[in-house]
């Protein structure tokens, strides 16, 4: 990867398989392999390097992050913007509501600076406002409160009882999706990895890593991170496009590069209500 890019924005795409759209991304997004299931080297690969890929199956996308932090961040110059997305979910480069329009979507892919981040420090994804829920009641409905019990013996005493303020509220950016400033980065993981650490430790003792949550600690940490991000940032928001089957498939890829097709931009779905 070239870091003496002039946009300064480089996005690091987390994905468990090698499908053929991931070369068809602009540069500046960054296709990385989680997991051990793709033998060839066509993109970076997590288990090359400084990693945690044997957490994966209960840490999701946060070995990505763990291995960008590891191994990429410090080529990284202090201006420059580093973030993470999925391979099903790409940053656009505005907040957007669905609709049907003529562009494509590979025209609206965050690929540029622009002025709208001399003004964050951080960039959050376009919140999910949840109507009949708070953060809090989601969440225990979806993983249950177990985690819950124990929390407050990892968590400091005044973060605690903030980080409980705040999951009373309605709305939270999902997927773990972040960008920032190498330093902010930094500060993020040096916080957060030792608290999954401490929660995967309680999960297991406690069982509670099994079928639909085997991956509860990333589905915790994805209430936590825009918390984070929050209380130790000025934070921005920005929409991502979310691809179906068709868009991935390899397929189809041989054929055609979807991105680009006609009306492909109606399929970024940000603004949720649930």
């Amino acid at each position: 990867m070239n870091y003496s890019n002039k946009n300064k924005i480089y996005i690091y795409c987390f994905s468990t398989k090698d499908y053929l759209f991931l070369k068809k991304l602009p540069n500046n997004i960054i296709p990385i392999i989680l997991g051990d299931l793709v033998s060839s080297n066509t993109f970076l690969k997590e288990t090359n390097g400084k990693n945690i890929s044997n957490l994966n199956k209960y840490y999701a996308e946060m070995t990505g992050i763990y291995w960008v932090l590891k191994n990429k961040i410090k080529y990284h110059k202090e201006d420059d913007w580093v973030g993470v997305c999925h391979y099903r979910r790409l940053w656009l480069n505005s907040v957007s509501k669905p609709k049907k329009n003529v562009s494509n979507i590979f025209s609206k892919l965050l690929i540029n600076e622009n002025s709208f981040f001399t003004n964050h420090e951080s960039i959050l994804v376009d919140p999910i406002f949840l109507k009949r829920e708070t953060i809090f009641e989601q969440f225990i409905n979806n993983h249950g409160k177990e985690i819950f019990d124990f929390l407050h013996k990892i968590l400091e005493v005044d973060e605690y009882a903030d980080f409980k303020n705040y999951l009373n509220m309605r709305e939270f950016s999902p997927c773990n999706m972040f960008i920032t400033k190498p330093n902010i980065f930094i500060n993020y993981c040096d916080k957060v990895f030792p608290l999954l650490n401490k929660i995967l430790e309680e999960c297991l003792k406690r069982n509670l890593c099994i079928d639909k949550n085997i991956k509860l600690p990333a589905f915790f940490i994805e209430r936590y991170t825009p918390y984070w991000f929050i209380k130790n940032s000025k934070v921005g928001y920005l929409s991502y496009g979310v691809f179906n089957n068709f868009f991935i498939s390899n397929l189809t890829n041989i054929l055609l590069n979807p991105l680009k097709l006609p009306f492909s931009s109606s399929f970024f779905p940000t603004k949720l209500d649930i």
